[in-house]
């Protein structure tokens, strides 16, 4: 749990780097930027929340007025105004309450995220673009350190429930429906916040699993591997995930020797996390060495993300990232391999920087002997029939 204290810490901070940049004010308007620094979660749906941050000064609020009683709960911020609603009469709307609220302002920063509607309305301002909340949340505090290590427990048993749940036939409305059970325990475990929270646990199936955003159905069902089993995990709103390549019948060797080299590639980019490490560095040791190993033309992604707030975000583990590995900083590590017609290869896990090297905070099993399945499983089956039976399927 973040407390009260944290937030008022991070206004600070952002206050301090506004200063630096001398700015008059900085706007946040991004839903993770605006529960990073108060801790109140919403929906903003089509009605633009803002906060304006002073360098000298309390941030004021600005919502629409059906949330305003709700984002008093807000511990470092001054005065909440409140606009009518989304569209408003001439006068009550957030473009109006907003310019009257920036008034002279003459340097004003906003986020990188900044939509071009709200652009639009401030184009006489002369926005600045600087990612200031994008570099605090690089290196996370030890709180936010413990909520990504909870949602990392059940990342894993997420990935535990998928792997006890597969047999060969399986279908994925079984291993979808994994989540649910994951979601009931967070429910029993912990202070649930539903709007923080999401749980996306599964298994995209060979081939498709050659195809890492491709869509799954209910109905498809998973023999012939590699299959990538999925847990991507928002937990009382800190993000972990976890991936692993598994099989319900022996792999090929054009397969297993794939899974060799991806499990390598991993090996290597895990050899350099620590704090000063180059990301871009890391993306060329594990991707370097895949293309060296004859995959370059198998390749679809970087190595890796950063973790916090949201699943993907800074820093990238990517060739061409600017960015520098620092204690306290959570990284996937994720190298993939992707065969057409035959499917993907990537394990995926959550790792902390530590202050001489890493924690992998997922603990799957990662061996090729391991995650491939070979129980029988009848009662599974039976359950299966019955569900696919009840659901048509």
């Amino acid at each position: 749990m973040i407390k009260t204290e944290e937030f008022r810490d991070r206004m600070a901070r952002l206050q301090k780097k506004a200063a630096a940049c001398e700015l008059d004010a900085f706007l946040v308007t991004a839903e993770e930027s605006i529960y990073y620094l108060t801790g109140v979660s919403y929906r903003p749906l089509e009605r633009p929340f803002f906060i304006i941050v002073y360098p000298a000064a309390p941030a004021a609020l600005l919502v629409p007025t059906l949330e305003k009683e709700h984002l008093h709960k807000a511990p470092n911020v001054g005065a909440v105004h409140a606009y009518w609603d989304y569209p408003s009469p001439p006068g009550q709307g957030w473009a109006d309450k907003l310019l009257d609220l920036l008034g002279p302002i003459s340097s004003l920063g906003v986020e990188p995220s900044l939509t071009q509607e709200i652009a639009s309305c401030l184009s006489s301002l002369s926005p600045r673009t600087i990612p200031l909340i994008e570099e605090l949340r690089l290196v996370k505090s030890s709180a936010e350190v413990d909520m990504i290590r909870q949602a990392a427990h059940y990342a894993d048993l997420s990935m535990e429930k998928v792997l006890a749940a597969s047999y060969d036939g399986v279908s994925d409305l079984e291993l979808f429906a994994q989540g649910r059970k994951v979601q009931i325990q967070i429910m029993k475990d912990t202070v649930y916040d539903v709007l923080t929270t999401s749980i996306l646990v599964g298994a995209w199936p060979a081939p498709l699993s050659a195809q890492p955003h491709g869509v799954p159905h209910i109905d498809d069902r998973l023999q012939q591997g590699p299959h990538i089993g999925l847990a991507l995990l928002r937990v009382n709103g800190y993000a972990a995930e976890c991936e692993r390549t598994y099989f319900l019948r022996p792999p090929t060797e054009r397969v297993k020797t794939a899974f060799q080299a991806m499990q390598e590639a991993r090996r290597r980019a895990f050899t350099l996390v620590k704090p000063g490490a180059a990301c871009a560095e890391i993306d060329a040791a594990a991707n370097g060495f895949l293309r060296a190993e004859g995959y370059g033309d198998f390749l679809l992604h970087r190595t890796g993300h950063g973790f916090g707030l949201g699943n993907h975000e800074g820093p990238w583990v990517s060739e061409g990232s600017p960015d520098v590995l620092a204690e306290n900083m959570l990284i996937s590590i994720e190298p993939g391999i992707y065969l057409p017609e035959v499917g993907g290869i990537r394990h995926s896990d959550t790792v902390l920087v530590t202050h001489s090297g890493y924690a992998c905070l997922t603990q799957a099993p990662v061996d090729l002997e391991t995650l491939t399945l070979r129980s029988y499983k009848p009662l599974n089956r039976l359950m299966g029939y019955l569900t696919r039976r009840a659901l048509g399927i």
